[in-house]
């Protein structure tokens, strides 16, 4: 189980401050941590937790069959159990990521083979270690009401929808004292996309329970957007139908994209504030989330100029740090509303 922890540096200060009711991590990032002390301090001073951004995923892990790459994923494991924090790993199956020798297999025996040994060999290595394992990530399809239930994946040609069970069954089987988490994006917002997402999202989770496989929570991704709203009352609703089936919910990638927002700070920063305000009121409004995990840490290093640019070329602030390693507002936020836990 996920747990806050006590004593730790509040925004940098060096006073003790009650312990977190709802830990909150961060992921972070092997390049950065080597590279940068400012970033490594920033998770000691902030974060509960400790998450490998990308260095337990497939291609970082098993770049060729014959070839198993463990390194930078223990550094970062166990900097965070050395210093006291908790750790998670993500993710075991997820349709990028993959190395070419995977994409290549096209024997749905070999295929399944494959998927089991990778999985129980990586769960293996961290038994003991990790709170818990983004088991599945990603398999719902970006508009159900379009595409169908499933994103049409490597793994999904390969293997059907069994892939999603396999997984699940060899990570419970390997270290049954983890926490088995299924992970996916656009859970939070309002329209019908978001609804059929939420919807297919409890289909799975009562296929798998139906079918005697252990899954004990629903990661949502939470990359928040300038130009959407949060849906309130269908999370509170969302959160409920997984807590009556048993399973946990918990945030697992929250940053804010903001690139329709004016280019100015204070505004930017405005608009973070508020859909972090209204993702944490919908989940709050029933129970809290098992934890709430940030995509980095700070400004300074994020996926999003790379991938969702702002079209006027003005810098992103999509993490509640800056790029100076200064808590935004909606870092207090964040860390009085899990030091209460309400």
């Amino acid at each position: 189980m996920l747990t806050g922890t006590a004593g730790r540096k509040a925004h940098g200060k060096s006073e003790a401050a009650a312990p977190r009711r709802v830990p909150l991590g961060g992921a972070i990032q092997a390049e950065y941590f080597d590279a940068d002390p400012a970033y490594r301090q920033a998770f000691l001073d902030h974060c509960d937790l400790i998450m490998p951004m990308n260095e337990l995923k497939f291609d970082q892990i098993r770049p060729a069959r014959d070839a198993w790459n463990f390194e930078p994923a223990d550094r970062l494991v166990e900097f965070a159990l050395a210093n006291g924090r908790q750790s998670r790993g993500t993710c075991h199956v997820w349709w990028n990521a993959l190395p070419a020798w995977v994409e290549a297999i096209d024997d749905a025996g070999e295929a399944e083979a494959v998927l089991v040994e990778h999985v129980e060999r990586v769960t293996d290595r961290y038994r003991g270690k990790l709170a818990g394992w983004d088991v599945v990530n990603e398999v719902i399809a970006n508009d159900p009401q379009q595409e169908g239930p499933l994103r049409r994946t490597d793994w999904l040609r390969k293997l059907g929808p069994r892939h999603i069970p396999i997984a699940f069954a060899a990570a419970a089987r390997t270290d049954p004292a983890t926490r088995l988490v299924i992970n996916d994006y656009d859970l939070e917002f309002v329209g019908p996309r978001f609804d059929a997402r939420r919807d297919v999202m409890l289909s799975i989770v009562r296929q798998l329970q139906d079918g005697g496989v252990e899954v004990h929570g629903v990661g949502m991704q939470g990359h928040l957007y300038a130009d959407r709203e949060i849906d309130k009352p269908a999370l509170e609703r969302f959160h409920r139908e997984l807590g009556a089936l048993g399973v946990g919910l918990l945030v697992t990638e929250l940053d804010v994209i903001d690139w329709h927002s004016p280019a100015d700070p204070q505004t930017q920063d405005a608009t973070a504030h508020r859909l972090v305000s209204d993702l944490l009121d919908a989940l709050f409004a029933w129970k809290p989330p098992e934890a709430v995990i940030v995509w980095g840490i700070s400004d300074r290093y994020s996926w999003i100029p790379a991938v969702l640019p702002r079209p006027d070329g003005a810098p992103d602030r999509p993490l509640p740090l800056d790029r100076d390693m200064v808590p935004k507002e909606w870092m207090r936020l964040l860390d009085e509303r899990l030091r209460r836990g309400d």
